[in-house]
């Protein structure tokens, strides 16, 4: 069974199980801050996988990089992963009960690239504009990414709409050798 399944069937379980417990609305936050924590620190995936560590140490570390707010649930839930040596499937996991929970919620899921670091007044009025054109709840995650030079990359349910400078060039570039290639 690989691995991918594996992180489905444990997140499925963990939806349904917060679901029947009328927790969804609570551990959904965390799980977002947590994947947020371990998506910028790559270091903390080598940890937890350090085989040196007892899973009771994994899951402090855990509770201290969260801000020590487990709910009870979640930190059993992640204790269950630890003590079962499935730590390196832990990212997917959470990454697949967050897009369980979007899918319930009919929520858009939107990434949303930057060249610059957006002011909060902005991040709103971006928000607002991608909710209202897209005719839809969103949830939209900025991440800043120096290398578009300008403008910004969009990309919603999987799809690309990319309108920055990075984006424009390549596109000039690829059109440019087709040209070249045609000419010959």
């Amino acid at each position: 069974m690989s691995s991918g399944s594996i992180a489905s069937r444990y997140a499925k379980g963990l939806f349904e199980f917060c679901q029947e417990n009328n927790e969804l609305e609570s551990i959904y936050p965390i799980i977002r801050h947590l994947l947020e924590i371990l998506s910028k620190e790559s270091k903390l995936h080598e940890v937890l996988e350090d085989i040196t560590l007892t899973p009771d140490e994994k899951i402090s570390l855990i509770e201290r990089v969260s801000g020590n707010t487990l709910p009870k649930t979640l930190k059993q839930f992640i204790a269950l992963i630890i003590k079962k040596n499935r730590t390196d499937i832990l990212f997917n996991v959470l990454l697949i009960f967050r897009r369980i929970y979007l899918n319930s919620k009919n929520i858009l899921d939107v990434e949303l690239l930057v060249a610059d670091e957006l002011t909060s007044p902005a991040l709103e009025k971006i928000k607002a504009k991608v909710a209202n054109t897209l005719n839809s709840v969103c949830e939209i995650d900025v991440k800043v990414k120096p290398e578009l030079i300008a403008g910004y990359t969009l990309i919603v349910n999987g799809k690309v709409f990319d309108s920055s400078i990075k984006g424009q060039l390549s596109s000039v570039k690829k059109n440019l050798l087709e040209k070249k290639f045609d000419n010959r």
